[in-house]
């Protein structure tokens, strides 16, 4: 292979995997089996520019493979062409100028499409989340004031504007400074998508009557709700973050007094003496709790030491209880944790569990939570923790609820759209829409976690096992399986409206 092909070919691949790093996967399930490209091409054949198109590609880890061996290949006969000219004395410098040689005369039109394909998506690099704000760039008080100043020249700009159109004395001068003002507030002061239309709604609603106007007050309201409990649940917004106060997770009222928990509510119950401790006293457990974690760092450095010359029985025996520090130390540190969670969300317990496996050592005591978590909005999730003591399985359980979240569709904000039925394991569950009034009809299990969802008028019936684990995974099943008007929509090919509309 000669070096003029060498470098055709690298640059050829390089182009490839630069354009489809960010494309989209393909929706055929056929293309990710065809091959990346024929290689070589054949000796009439001309590379087309569909190497450089914005169509997109679906590459399957066997093409990766196959790109970049062809890419080692390349920079192989590359490497290997220069030390033979090395060898005989000759110059390698063409083979290097060669290589940046945009000699397919694309390299323009590659950062042309990239610069489109930007501007189309309005890409925008924004730091990943942290666990604390003060790590955020983007609300650090420099930003904030940079943000502020910017906004202040195009408040004074816009302000100029419309002193411009307020002065202008003939037709023409006022039609030309209210172009400008439009094409400035549309770059500058653009609207969210949601409140055009609600302003267009509202220029509807104007002009309306009797039924249509009717409609259009319900849409309006509809509207401004989905707004405010979008900036409420932004993720974006740091003011929707905290963090848990106490170690243990205390229990809702509704929880204690309307949901029957007979069982769990003296155990959960434990925690409430210990609200208003005083910040002294807090301290002071503070220190208790650090100079236990040093006293058991001191001991392990010890075992460690003595592990290194120490061997048969009596090396057992002290690697069983370096392996006993580790876990009271473990469950020390557990105690110190501060997890974070989402405002606006309410936890409700559904099961404790205690668990006891008998060993050589004695009996091994686990207790397993079940928690659900939801903004009576629509989002709902549960969780499952372990632990040796309930307060850090609850802990536990917390923290993983706000990682297993689930957006349910709610017809008419007060129930299901269509009766489902969904089986897991041995449990059955079955749900029905119920008209307004009507209330929840459910078990204890069932009935707390579409409490938790926003459901108000909701039928339901679980057959066979009642484990509260199985009817929680059967009961978010059949959830996630309600189709809404849209799904039926795409499903079908066909436009769904209410039967009183016809």
């Amino acid at each position: 292979m000669s070096c003029r092909t060498t470098t055709f070919w690298t640059r050829i691949l390089r182009n490839q995997l630069r354009f489809t790093s960010s494309k989209p996967p393909s929706s055929s399930a056929g293309a990710a089996k065809e091959p990346f490209f024929r290689y070589p091409f054949p000796p009439h054949s001309v590379p087309t520019p569909r190497f450089f198109s914005t169509a997109s590609y679906n590459r399957t880890p066997s093409a990766e493979r196959v790109i970049q061996e062809l890419l080692l290949d390349v920079e192989r006969d590359k490497q290997r062409e220069k030390e033979d000219r090395k060898k005989k004395g000759l110059d390698t410098a063409d083979i290097d100028a060669e290589e940046n040689e945009d000699s397919m005369g694309v390299g323009p039109l590659i950062e042309k499409l990239e610069k489109k394909k930007l501007k189309e998506e309005k890409f925008s690099f924004e730091p990943t989340d942290s666990d604390s704000e003060d790590d955020d760039e983007r609300w650090t008080p420099d930003a904030i004031n940079k943000k502020w100043e910017v906004f202040d020249k195009k408040f004074k700009r816009h302000e100029e504007l419309l002193k411009n159109f307020t002065d202008a004395e003939t037709l023409d001068d006022a039609y030309k400074w209210m172009n400008r003002i439009d094409k400035f507030e549309q770059k500058h002061f653009r609207l969210r998508p949601e409140y055009r239309v609600i302003g267009e709604l509202m220029n509807r609603l104007k002009v309306s009557e009797g039924k249509e106007k009717f409609l259009l007050q319900q849409k309006v309201n509809r509207a401004m709700r989905m707004v405010q409990w979008r900036e409420a649940y932004d993720p974006n917004d740091p003011e929707n973050y905290g963090l848990i106060q106490h170690q243990q997770v205390g229990p809702s009222v509704d929880l204690l007094e309307h949901a029957g928990f007979e069982k769990e509510k003296g155990m959960i119950q434990g925690g409430d003496d210990d609200d208003d401790i005083e910040f002294d006293d807090m301290k002071e457990k503070d220190d208790i709790l650090l100079e236990k974690l040093n006293a058991i760092d001191r001991k392990l450095e010890e075992k460690l030491a003595e592990l290194d010359h120490t061997f048969g029985k009596k090396g057992k025996l002290l690697e069983e209880e370096i392996r006993d520090l580790a876990e009271e130390r473990n469950s020390l540190t557990e105690k110190k944790r501060r997890p974070q969670y989402r405002k606006g969300f309410d936890v409700k317990l559904i099961n404790v569990n205690r668990t006891c496996k008998v060993t050589k050592g004695g009996q091994v005591v686990k207790y397993t939570a079940l928690l659900a978590c939801g903004n009576y909005h629509g989002v709902v999730g549960f969780a499952k923790a372990k632990g040796p003591a309930i307060p850090i399985a609850l802990q536990k359980a917390y923290e993983k609820c706000f990682q297993n979240l689930h957006y349910v569709e709610r017809h008419e904000e007060h129930t299901i759209s269509h009766a489902v039925q969904t089986n897991y394991k041995k449990t059955k569950v079955y749900l029905w829409p119920a008209p307004t009034q009507t209330g929840m009809k459910a078990g204890r299990t069932v009935q707390t976690i579409l409490h938790l969802a926003g459901f108000r008028n909701v039928k339901s019936k679980v057959v066979g096992s009642r484990n509260p684990h199985n009817t929680v995974k059967a009961l978010f099943k059949a959830l996630n399986a309600i189709e809404t008007p849209k799904d039926v929509e795409e499903k079908f090919g066909r436009t769904v409206v209410e039967s009183y509309l016809l």
